[in-house]
């Protein structure tokens, strides 16, 4: 950190960074681009889902989780405390992963616009 930089400074510009990043990245999602990550959850990406998902993807709060492994997964919320079981979101149960990683993209894409 330099001598001029101070933490809150610091913290006043990231935030001032993120707000336009999201604004930028709302501007973004279209129904098409929510089709593209439907047919294709993991794999090559158009320059904009790319975009997307790497904010996405930072920090996590939500994730799969399996009771029946890579046979059933259900979305979660993060952080789980220390000692407790995950706690799923919904009574939804995907039987593929698939679907399961565009729920979670979903959920993403639900709170970046409710912003």
């Amino acid at each position: 950190m330099s001598a001029t930089a101070s933490p809150d400074r610091q913290h006043q510009t990231y935030a001032i960074f993120n707000a336009r990043l999201r604004a930028e990245l709302r501007e973004l999602i279209t129904p098409a681009l929510i089709e593209e990550h439907r047919a294709n959850p993991l794999g090559r990406h158009s320059d904009a889902l790319a975009r997307v998902v790497n904010f996405l993807r930072r920090p996590p709060h939500y994730a799969l989780y399996s009771a029946k492994p890579m046979r059933e997964w259900q979305l979660i919320a993060l952080p789980i405390a220390a000692g407790q079981p995950p706690q799923p979101l919904d009574d939804v149960v995907h039987t593929s992963e698939d679907a399961a990683i565009h729920a979670v993209f979903l959920r993403h894409i639900a709170d970046l616009q409710a912003e």
